[in-house]
């Protein structure tokens, strides 16, 4: 395979397809839908099994709005490290101080990561190797959504 030309002039040329920078840190407005469980479903005398997302009708536009914004023109095709703050709406009465809530924050975090994917930011959600993820409630200076940082290891 050969990658360029040298003719002894002037140096090869070739194309690169573009690297991510070593981080990148953007947010994501919108109230954060968890990624549920999967129900699975068969037509009469078929052996193949179709799976859905239970709460799909929810979960498609949060995941279109997850991968739109992770569309950044790089991809992270290796190791990486992501931050998420997911900021979820504040009751009248909160019952703590934090969202120690419903929806649960590894089922928000399965949602971001393959909307990552999806968007193209991360090649795959197993170049994942280390994660740090915290739910908040919103303030009026912090609304709700989720900050999300990539930083490639």
């Amino acid at each position: 395979m050969s990658l360029g030309s040298f003719d002894g002039l002037a140096p090869a040329t070739y194309t690169v397809p573009p690297i991510a920078d070593p981080a990148v840190e953007f947010f994501i407005p919108g109230t954060p839908v968890q990624q549920g469980s999967k129900s699975g479903f068969s037509r009469m005398g078929s052996t193949s099994v179709q799976m859905t997302d239970q709460n799909a009708k929810n979960l498609k536009p949060w995941r279109h709005t997850i991968a739109t914004h992770a569309d950044r023109g790089v991809t992270f095709d290796r190791p990486v490290h992501v931050e998420a703050t997911f900021v979820m709406p504040k009751p009248k009465r909160p019952r703590w101080t934090t969202p120690a809530v419903k929806p649960d924050i590894d089922k928000l975090t399965r949602a971001l990561l393959d909307g990552l994917t999806d968007g193209g930011l991360i090649a795959d959600d197993a170049r994942v190797v280390s994660l740090l993820v915290k739910e908040e409630y919103a303030e009026e200076k912090n609304p709700v959504g989720v900050h999300v940082a990539v930083v490639a290891l």
